[in-house]
């Protein structure tokens, strides 16, 4: 066993061992119950009363405790005078449950409202059910009885921490109050007490300089603070046995999707004597999870015994157990008021001593009493919920979360200690109401959507990037439109798998809704199958065999100019090329010569009108090359060829615009690999670089662009399966680039530009640059349609700091945050305040070797924004992030981003939910979107070429 778990057994052990022997030497009369006995009042400072709603008695000034530290070797000849002579007689043979009288304390003086407990030998392992450890106290010269001080051998600092290398273990700490003496027992198996066993007797001393205060860590005095009253009357259906009157402490908020933050009592507010603590122990790790603990105290403190508990508790942990600090991250009273435990800032990770082996992977609250034996209380029960919802929301954990990985387990995300450990903590009442606490913190807790990096500069849907012209230096926002793209494929029609020629014609039935036209393979017959408004086929009409010799058949739109489609057709036999003049009610008329010598060519494709001439044209193939054919009108030009080689695609469509930016395009599909591409119409008569790759036509037999077949206004796609149904593939409408906006804005004398997010929580996206010569850094807020105000200052200092990035709100509280390294130093926090400037900065992580970081936003499924590191040798590092924790571990997640000398964040550029990336190609300045994939990143896309101006990006 570990030596700290050892330890704490041990501690477990006495405990048990002196809770026998003090049942064993009890007077048999005048035997009372062990009640916190309260001290004389408090005065209110000036004469405030001590109830009022939100308000306690609190220190103005730390107070130092009296620990008094005293040996339990054997069994006092003076504490068993009074006691009965069967007592005495067997104090060395067994007492019940076949354990033996092991100790018998001297009766101690008590002085202030006194905290007791028991502890030994650090390293000396006792199991829980191996010692029981009991305390009495005296009042007004009456022995009260027995009460066992819980001992478990879970509660402590993890094993292998540098605080459990001097712990003590031992029980936990228990109120007696304002007793006139006390007295231990402990009861062993074998009738011996562990090594070195000390009764520590704590006077917390009176509260320095009481006065009456609202807790001093609110979010009330955030300007933007709101109120969330929707959930003040939620119930649990809680009961209190004491019904204590609650405090309205509230919940507040800096944007409505940021979880509400509740009030919180500081340290310095119970009186927290910083000088207990070791400093050095103080550390970060993670949290996945929280735990509900109870303190096992009497469960009728008033409001302001409160503060001399948490000393007691505090000293007992610390000067006693040998603790670094208070083992609690937070406590709460039966008042439902929330205080501050272990150092070290309450929204940060910090490691506590509460749930052995859980500790760095969680965070605890334990509720001031004793839940095995009475009801928490309804407040006490909201402030859980309250307290949970926020803290989980910092570090990106879902409250309802049903998996979550707690170090080497799995745990929900909201726990009873006893879930993680043989102990009755929490209390059978409190652990029932674990579930009501769950559902309250599930209530509270806002969505995480916010955290994410924000790129939006000019009010659309879709995230904006801001780059600088290298020769004029102003500022450009580039807005990106939701990539060109199709929507799931639905079924169009039936039967079709016998079509030997199949093509898209748009209309010539003139109902103004796309046609096909298909030719059977064993009768020959061609049909025109008429569009219907619910987006498929019907039944053929204007059937003919007058196209049984031809071998290839393209609908080509008006290559006629009498304002109807045509269809374009090859014989079989002489390889010439006619076009069938459409009549416009699904028919066509009298062939005409298009060409007498086609036999070269191996597809035919109709392509709209390609060149911008007013007229319609085709395009072909031959061998590997696309040639554009234009259309005259009364016949056809001089070929011309298409860039690129297009041996590789099996299928090729035309007939539209698929990009949604006025020009007519082609679709493809790789013999291969199965996926399509888009070949985007230049309005010149040529095409540009490919868009996709889409998997949406893996499985097409044939494919074409026909027209608003999904009844918008788009051009759509339409394809045949293996199986002979046609399906239509909506097209999304949507752009890979949707202009390119002047901003108005010089950037003369900067090296970094920022696409922060909303920066002062204006509703607006806002960027920040930094001015080369000073390190200056300024934020130019933003106008919602990408134009930006003057700059004005935001920071100083940034001239030494690198791998600076926008990285979304990390510490949780509704602004954006920023990421850097100093020269020769850990990667460091910046927060954002939700005004033009920065918090105070703190270390996120060791330092970094890194190229460059990009603040990724919400990548590994949780909701704490994450971070992108990229090597010199152009692998892709995760760095997840914890929120305010900083960052984790990384994991590698991608190669080959040497090929990009920009790689930008811009959140979810496709509209599949996940965040997507930028990059430049370094050799000719064309964008590329690079799509982020469930374990990494997808083939990369075309984006927007002519990026190669440009010298600053985010």
């Amino acid at each position: 066993m570990p030596e700290n778990r050892s330890r704490f057994v041990l501690m477990c052990q006495q405990l048990l061992a002196f809770g026998t022997v003090l049942a064993v030497a009890a007077p048999a009369a005048s035997v009372v119950t062990l009640d916190i006995v309260a001290p004389d009042p408090v005065p209110a400072s000036g004469g405030v009363p001590t109830d009022r709603v939100g308000a306690a008695v609190v220190a103005s000034a730390p107070t130092r405790p009296d620990v008094r530290e005293i040996p339990v070797a054997g069994i006092a000849r003076s504490a068993l005078q009074g006691a009965t002579a069967a007592a005495v007689a067997r104090r060395n043979g067994n007492v019940g449950d076949g354990e033996r009288l092991a100790a018998l304390s001297e009766p101690q003086d008590v002085s202030g409202y006194a905290t007791v407990g028991v502890t030994w030998e650090h390293g000396v392992q006792v199991d829980e059910d191996e010692i029981t450890v009991s305390v009495r106290s005296l009042e007004d010269g009456e022995w009260g009885e027995w009460q066992p001080i819980e001992y478990h051998d879970d509660h402590g600092p993890d094993p292998d921490s540098e605080e459990a290398r001097n712990a003590r273990p031992g029980t936990d700490p228990i109120v007696v109050g304002a007793v006139d003496e006390v007295q231990v027992k402990i009861e062993t198996p074998d009738g011996e007490v562990p090594a070195d066993t000390e009764l520590a007797v704590i006077d917390p001393g009176a509260t320095a300089g009481a006065t009456v205060e609202k807790p001093a860590i609110d979010t009330a005095e955030l300007p933007s603070a709101q109120g969330d009253a929707s959930l003040a009357s939620a119930t649990t259906g809680a009961t209190d046995a004491t019904d204590p009157e609650a405090d309205d402490l509230g919940v507040l908020t800096a944007t409505a999707e940021v979880t509400p933050k509740p009030k919180i009592f500081s340290r310095a507010q119970w009186g927290a004597d910083e000088r207990m603590r070791d400093k050095s122990s103080l550390s970060y790790y993670e949290v996945h999870a929280g735990f509900v603990h109870h303190t096992v105290n009497a469960n009728d403190y008033t409001r302001d015994q409160v503060p001399q508990l948490l000393r007691g508790i505090y000293a007992y942990h610390t000067q006693s157990k040998g603790w670094s600090d208070i083992g609690y991250n937070f406590v709460v009273d039966r008042f439902g008021r929330i205080w501050e435990g272990r150092y070290g800032g309450v929204d940060r990770p910090v490691v506590g001593a509460h749930t052995l082996n859980y500790n760095e992977y969680s965070f605890a609250m334990s509720a001031l009493g004793n839940f095995d034996v009475a009801k928490p209380s309804s407040a006490m029960l909201d402030a859980y919920g309250r307290l949970f919802a926020w803290k989980l929301s910092l570090h990106g954990v879902k409250a309802g979360s049903t998996s979550q990985v707690v170090g080497s387990s799995t745990f929900k995300a909201i726990n009873g200690h006893r879930d993680a450990g043989q102990t009755a903590c929490p209390g059978r009442y409190l652990y029932a109401k674990v579930p009501d606490i769950r559902t309250l913190a599930v209530q509270y807790q806002k969505p995480f959507s916010s955290r994410a990096r924000s790129a939006d500069l000019a009010g659309s849907p879709w995230p904006d990037m801001v780059v600088r012209d290298q020769e004029t230096k102003r500022a450009f926002v580039v807005r990106t439109g939701g990539q060109v793209g199709f929507q799931k494929a639905g079924p169009a029609d039936k039967g079709f798998g016998a079509m030997d020629l199949l093509t898209a014609v748009r209309d010539v039935t003139g109902d103004g809704i796309p046609d096909m036209v298909g030719r059977n393979g064993s009768t020959k017959s061609t049909a025109v199958y008429p569009g219907t408004a619910q987006g498929d086929f019907g039944a053929a009409v204007s059937s003919t065999m007058r196209f049984a010799g031809a071998d290839q058949m393209t609908g080509a739109m008006d290559m006629t100019d009498d304002g109807k489609n045509d269809l374009v057709v090859r014989s079989g036999t002489s390889k010439k090329l006619y076009v069938y003049p459409g009549n416009g009610q699904g028919g066509f008329r009298k062939p005409r010569l298009l060409s007498a010598s086609w036999g070269a060519y191996s597809m035919t494709i109709g392509a709209a009108d390609m060149n911008k001439d007013g007229h319609d044209d085709l395009v072909v193939k031959a061998a590997d090359r696309l040639y554009l054919v234009p259309g005259t009108g009364t016949g056809l030009g001089s070929r011309v060829r298409l860039p690129g080689r297009f041996g590789a695609y099996d299928l090729i469509g035309g007939l539209g615009d698929v990009t949604n930016d006025g020009k007519a395009d082609l679709v493809a599909r790789a013999r291969q690999s199965k996926l399509g591409y888009i070949f985007p119409g230049t309005g010149t008569g040529s095409v540009g670089q490919k868009f996709g790759p889409f998997t949406t036509f893996r499985n097409a037999t044939y494919l074409g662009v026909d027209g608003q077949l999904a009844g918008n206004s788009r051009n759509d796609v339409v394809t045949r399966n293996s199986r002979g149904g046609l399906l239509v593939h909506p097209n999304n409408g949507a752009k890979n680039v949707e202009g390119i906006v002047d901003t108005g804005t010089s950037l003369a004398g900067t090296n970094l530009v920022l696409n922060v997010g909303d920066w002062n929580g204006d509703g607006h996206g806002d960027v920040m640059t930094r001015v080369a010569a000073t390190g200056v850094m300024q934020l130019r807020l933003g106008d919602g349609r990408g134009k930006l105000a003057p700059p004005v200052a935001a920071g100083s200092g940034w001239k030494s700091i690198g791998l600076v990035a926008a990285v979304g709100d990390f510490t949780g509280d509704g602004f954006p945050d920023l990421m850097g390294q100093p020269s020769g130093a850990a990667m460091r926090i910046y927060p954002g305040n939700g005004s033009t400037g920065f918090k105070s900065s703190y270390v996120a992580h060791s330092s970094i070797a890194s190229t460059g970081q990009t603040g990724l936003g919400l990548w590994d499924g949780d909701g704490s924004p994450d971070s992108l590191m990229r090597r010199s040798d152009g692998t892709l590092q995760l760095y997840p992030g914890n929120g305010p924790g900083g960052l984790l571990n990384p994991t590698r997640i991608g190669s080959g981003a040497s090929r990009y000398d920009w790689l930008q964040s811009v959140g979810d550029a496709n509209g599949d939910g996940r965040p997507d990336l930028v990059g430049r190609e370094r050799t000719t300045g064309v964008l590329w979107l690079v799509p982020g994939a469930r374990n990494g990143f997808g083939t990369p896309r075309f984006l927007k070429d002519g990026f190669a101006r440009f010298d600053l990006s985010s």
